[in-house]
C-alpha cells in the first residue's frame, strides 16, 4: 500500500496507514482521504479502526493522529490493528482496543444468540459458506438494548431491535417488528444482502460497506423512493445503483 486508504466495514470506518512514509505526510493523505470519503458529512461520529499493520507508531504520533480524527473529522477511533510493539503499546496508553489482526465476524454458537458487547473485541471464522448454502439463525425474542447478535450467514429476529441493540449478518437480516437499533446485512462485502422489517425507524442501515442516515426529519415517499422514516406496512431496504433505497415490501 502507498498511501492512506478510507473505507467502511461492519464496525464504522476503517483507516489503512502506509508501511513507510513521513508522519505529517500520512496526516496530510489522511485528511484528504476522508475528505473524498465525506467523512464531515457522511462519517461524522462513525467508530473508526486504525490499521497501522507492521508500522511503528510511537505515542505522540498516535495521539496527532487520533486527536486530528476528533477534532477535524469528527470521527471516533476505537481500535488499532497493529503488530509493531511500540504501537500497541501506544494504543493501550490511548485506551484503544489493540488487535493483532483484522477482527472478522463470528457466527455464535447454537446456545447463544445474543450477547452484550459494550465494545470491540477480536473474533475470528473458519470461512464463509458456499454461495446457496442454509445458514439461518433464528432468534425468537426482541433483541434488547445492549445486546450485539453476530452471525454468519441469514438472521432472522422474531421481535423488535430496541435501540441501542445491534444485529450483523453476512446474509440477509429479517425482523418481524420494529427495527431502532443498528442493522448490518452483507457485512462480509455482500451487496445482494437486504435488511427486512415491518417498521424501520434505525439511526442508520448498513448494508455491505454503504451506510444510510435516517432523515433528521420524517418525509413521506412515495413506491421507490428511500427512506428511513418508517411508513406503515413492511419495507426492506437494499442496494440499487450503488447506495441503499428503502422500498414498501
Amino acid at each position: 500500500m502507498n498511501g492512506v486508504t478510507v473505507k467502511g466495514w461492519r464496525n464504522g470506518l476503517l483507516l489503512l496507514l502506509p508501511a513507510v512514509g513521513d508522519w505529517p505526510e500520512v496526516i496530510d493523505q489522511m485528511d484528504a482521504r476522508l475528505d473524498e470519503a465525506k467523512a464531515r458529512s457522511f462519517w461524522r461520529g462513525a467508530q473508526t479502526t486504525i490499521d497501522c499493520g507492521g508500522r511503528e507508531v510511537g505515542l505522540e504520533d498516535l495521539t496527532t493522529l487520533v486527536d486530528r480524527m476528533k477534532r477535524a473529522w469528527g470521527l471516533v477511533p476505537v481500535a488499532v490493528v497493529a503488530t509493531d510493539t511500540t504501537t500497541r503499546a501506544s494504543a493501550e496508553k490511548l485506551a484503544m482496543t489493540v488487535y493483532d489482526e483484522m477482527p472478522i465476524v463470528k457466527k455464535p454458537s447454537r446456545d447463544v444468540v445474543a450477547e452484550a458487547e459494550p465494545a470491540p473485541r477480536p473474533s475470528s471464522i473458519a470461512g464463509t459458506p458456499p454461495p446457496g448454502a442454509s445458514n439461518a439463525l433464528y432468534v425468537p425474542s426482541t433483541v434488547r438494548s445492549g445486546q450485539r447478535i453476530l452471525h454468519e450467514g441469514h438472521l432472522v429476529i422474531c421481535g423488535d431491535v430496541n435501540a441501542g441493540a445491534e444485529v450483523v449478518a453476512s446474509g440477509d437480516v429479517l425482523i418481524f417488528g420494529t427495527l431502532r437499533g443498528l442493522a448490518h446485512a452483507g457485512c462480509l462485502g455482500d451487496e445482494s444482502a437486504r435488511i427486512v422489517a415491518w417498521s424501520l425507524r434505525p439511526p442508520q442501515l448498513r448494508i455491505a460497506a454503504k451506510i444510510a442516515r435516517a432523515p433528521e426529519e420524517s418525509t413521506p415517499g412515495g413506491k421507490n423512493s428511500p427512506s428511513l422514516a418508517g411508513k406503515s406496512g413492511p419495507e426492506v431496504a437494499r442496494i440499487v445503483h450503488g447506495e441503499i433505497q428503502v422500498y414498501p415490501l
